[in-house]
């Protein structure tokens, strides 16, 4: 039985009036002196733009769904089946060659698998997997690293599920995991999806009042701000001319925030040769550019390495690649974050009563085994000394034997009632993040290899950009002082 973690402290407890509600924080991992930073950049979607879920995951659904049924002959029925948003969780690796949904923890192993919808049982993930580190990099295998990318695990499994149905024929797992590939890249390359989305910007792309006054809290601090984005010039000014135009009037368009835009910068191919340098669009400002690296973007900006911080949402594009190509610093937008949060602290009771009761557990695991060792050494000690005792000792020692194996049995029948109310508490946590795949930084009281990840990469993590605005730009995020297990006594 394992336990995830603890929620954060209550807004009743100690110092609460200074404090900032937990989805208002920026979390540090390492301690992080925004003082030394000179730049800071942005990706634009998922980070600077928060879109409206899942509705705008379903879009993508539908139009991949349409895509696969016009160009590749899926069949028409295709085009009424349900989206269902709770399935997915970002985090997750696809097993193309198998038609598998896996969740792998820290240490890189299968804790949770689906075979298209259909959860696998323990014994058929140890079968298929066994106990060994998944190279989720390798051919036939997709890491969910974006919230954009949910929809393609949703649309995968009902595929892998009608193919074993016989509903689909002809393709196998491998085809299946290529199509749905081609379908959702394809949805947001056509510009189709993209048109929708600034038709119906008031809907699908909410604004948030404290984004522009977070950015320009960072300029007034001395910090060159660039905007850095996979999204091509007219989305992204469609989209941020949205959110940000006529929001301060020092900087009445949104373009006056930014001292360098580069679009369509394709990363992570960005961080290393890049793409040909070419202006953004005719009707895009001087300073805006599409295309360039990593290098070009230094000599431009004015500050390279560890004094640029670069905020994205993608961790291996956004994230992985500018920290180990470029050894910029990196603050992860986890839009997730809040639900997150939300849950951690409502599920308090039932995660404190799941700490108390391990504690409780061991404790009687641990007064279990002495019981047992003693019992052993009554069994020995009455063959190797029945014939020299004399019978009130040898009664003595049957004595001893028989308290003990009632207070054995007693304990025993205590551990398994702490471990079956667990069980119940642990299951009933664990579904309200989702009902699938659970909490989606922990399997029980191990991290997730997208837990794992954030922490190696990422400098600092936050649910939204304007959560900057609380804090001081040439101040330090300071992360919590690591501790030994002994430190923690």
């Amino acid at each position: 039985m394992t336990l995830p973690a603890l929620p954060a402290r209550r807004a009743s407890d100690e110092g609460a009036e200074d404090r900032l509600p937990p989805s208002k924080k920026v979390f540090a991992l390492r301690n992080l002196p925004l003082g030394e930073i000179r730049a800071i950049g942005f990706d634009m979607d998922y980070t600077l733009a928060r879109y409206r879920s899942p509705e705008i995951d379903e879009l993508a659904y539908r139009k991949a769904i349409r895509l696969l049924v016009r160009e590749r002959a899926y069949p028409l029925w295709l085009l009424e089946a349900p989206y269902d948003p709770d399935f997915a969780v970002r985090g997750l690796v696809l097993d193309g060659a198998r038609g598998n949904l896996l969740k792998v923890d820290r240490e890189r192993q299968v804790v949770r698998a689906s075979h298209g919808a259909r959860p696998l049982e323990p014994e058929e993930m140890d079968g298929i997997y066994g106990r060994r580190r998944l190279d989720a990099a390798a051919k036939g295998f997709r890491s969910i690293d974006t919230i954009f990318e949910i929809p393609e695990c949703a649309l995968f499994a009902l595929l892998v599920d009608a193919s074993d149905g016989k509903r689909i024929t002809g393709k196998s797992a491998t085809d299946i995991f290529q199509d749905v590939r081609w379908a959702i890249d394809t949805t947001h390359r056509n510009g189709e999806m993209k048109t929708e989305i600034l038709a119906h910007r008031d809907f699908f792309i909410p604004k948030d009042p404290q984004l522009a006054p977070a950015l320009e809290r960072l300029k007034r601090g001395g910090k060159k701000l660039f905007l850095l984005t996979n999204s091509e010039w007219s989305f992204t000014n469609g989209v941020l001319s949205h959110l940000l135009n006529g929001e301060d009037q020092a900087y009445p368009e949104w373009t006056d925030l930014f001292d360098l835009i580069v679009v369509s910068a394709r990363k992570p191919l960005f961080y290393l040769e890049g793409t040909p340098l070419v202006a953004a669009g005719a009707d895009a400002p001087a300073h805006a550019f599409s295309g360039g690296n990593a290098a070009w973007l230094e000599e431009r900006i004015g500050a390279s390495g560890q004094s640029i911080l670069y905020v994205g949402d993608h961790i291996y594009g956004d994230i992985m690649k500018s920290a180990k190509t470029s050894s910029w610093r990196t603050l992860l937008l986890i839009p997730e974050l809040e639900r997150e949060l939300g849950l951690l602290e409502s599920k308090g009771p039932q995660l404190r009563r799941l700490v108390q009761l391990e504690t409780l557990r061991r404790r009687s695991q641990r007064h279990l085994s002495i019981l047992e060792d003693q019992l052993q050494r009554n069994h020995h000690h009455r063959q190797l000394l029945a014939t020299r005792l004399s019978p009130d000792a040898l009664d003595a020692l049957n004595q001893e034997a028989g308290s003990l194996s009632r207070e054995s049995a007693e304990l025993s029948r205590r551990v398994a009632d702490q471990s079956a109310e667990m069980a119940g508490l642990l299951h009933e946590v664990e579904s309200a993040y989702n009902p699938h795949w659970g909490p989606m930084f922990r399997e029980g009281d191990a991290q997730t290899r997208f837990a794992d990840q954030i922490q190696q990469y990422a400098w600092a993590y936050t649910g939204a950009i304007s959560n900057l605005y609380a804090y001081d730009p040439n101040g330090t995020l300071f992360a919590p002082s690591p501790a030994l297990p002994h430190e923690q006594v």
